[in-house]
């Protein structure tokens, strides 16, 4: 069996949930390749494709929201011919079985080719955040893989049979399901997400590491600008770069502050370490804050002007409430549907 693992790198997280749904696979000896659609498409343009991206994104997020709303509002699909060409090839090239999507863009193309060639091919799209838009939906979508009985309603509002959705959470790599439970006292990991950014977070970290009894770990990704910025600044706080092993991190952290991404999400989860999420502001990021609030998994601050270190400090000093966010994620991961793509094709749901 050979699966094609159709993504894209705006933000990262996509792309994060491809690599760990393809490590899941090959566990099982399956042939799995994972394309990053915009790069396929638009081979000698992608890069300045996502820079544009990341500039919206950190610079002029009110006007990405427009975008991103309109987007989702609107099932156009431009140079359908052009792409639907490159898509076939490849298909042929490796012999595809099945498409997997954890994309809304590559799912909408897919769907298209699936019609224009008369092809059988399987198409899964595993939806990457809590709320969904029509965006992610197409008519030759096979199944859909969603994060939570949240997304479930919400498709079921979209005129989607409930047998064509499993509710199995966000894939997030096999070492955040390892059953490790060992938190340090008073850790706090700190990270940003694929663009590093949280709001208002200087003056946040400067106040909490006033306390010696609290130490973080800041999480900076491939930002040498923030490395170079807070390496050896604080006694109490280690500062890591790009690294495979952020599993360890979050595991033995007793509150994570980062961005309401639907990965990161999963992996705090997965991990029983509660969230602290200040000022969301990314559209696709409010669903997943509101989730957080709502299950009671960890704490949203949306107002600025908060005295947010305290605040931090005082959830530190409450290990009850800490405690019972930590049974709420183990609810969670406990009502998800324990399957994945190949138990589907054998046919044993």
């Amino acid at each position: 069996m050979n699966i094609l693992i159709l993504t894209a790198k705006y933000g990262m997280g996509h792309y994060t949930a491809a690599i760990s749904l393809k490590q899941e696979l090959e566990n099982k000896n399956i042939n799995v390749r994972v394309v990053d659609f915009f790069e396929l498409i638009f081979p000698k343009i992608n890069k300045v494709i996502y820079s544009i991206f990341n500039i919206l994104v950190s610079k002029f997020c009110s006007i990405y929201n427009f975008f991103y709303s309109f987007s989702a509002n609107n099932n156009m699909a431009p140079f359908k011919n052009i792409i639907r060409k490159r898509i076939n090839r490849l298909i042929k090239k490796d012999n595809i079985d099945i498409i997997v999507s954890t994309f809304p863009v590559c799912s909408k193309y897919i769907s298209v080719y699936k019609k224009k060639n008369y092809i059988d091919v399987k198409l899964y799209t595993y939806i990457t955040d809590i709320d969904v838009n029509k965006e992610w939906i197409t008519d030759e979508t096979n199944l859909y893989f969603v994060a939570s009985y949240e997304t479930q309603r919400q498709m079921l509002k979209y005129g989607i049979s409930k047998d064509k959705i499993k509710v199995v959470g966000i894939p997030v790599r096999q070492e955040f399901k390892e059953n490790v439970d060992i938190k340090n006292k008073n850790e706090i990991v700190v990270m940003g997400g694929g663009l590093g950014l949280i709001s208002s977070i200087e003056d946040t970290l400067k106040k909490l590491l006033e306390n010696k009894e609290v130490h973080v770990t800041l999480l900076v990704g491939k930002n040498k600008k923030l490395f170079e910025k807070y390496y050896n600044k604080y006694l109490n706080m280690t500062v890591i770069g790009y690294t495979e092993e952020v599993h360890k991190y979050i595991r033995k952290a007793e509150l994570i502050i980062t961005k309401p991404g639907g990965i990161t999400l999963f992996e705090s989860i997965y991990s029983k370490t509660p969230i602290y999420v200040i000022n969301p502001f990314l559209n696709q990021e409010l669903g997943n804050a509101k989730f957080i609030e709502s299950n009671k998994i960890g704490k949203v601050i949306w107002n600025k002007k908060e005295n947010i270190a305290q605040d931090i400090l005082n959830l530190l000093k409450a290990p009850s409430i800490l405690e019972n966010m930590k049974q709420n994620m183990q609810k969670l991961k406990d009502s998800l549907e324990n399957l994945t793509i190949i138990d589907c094709v054998e046919g044993s749901v």
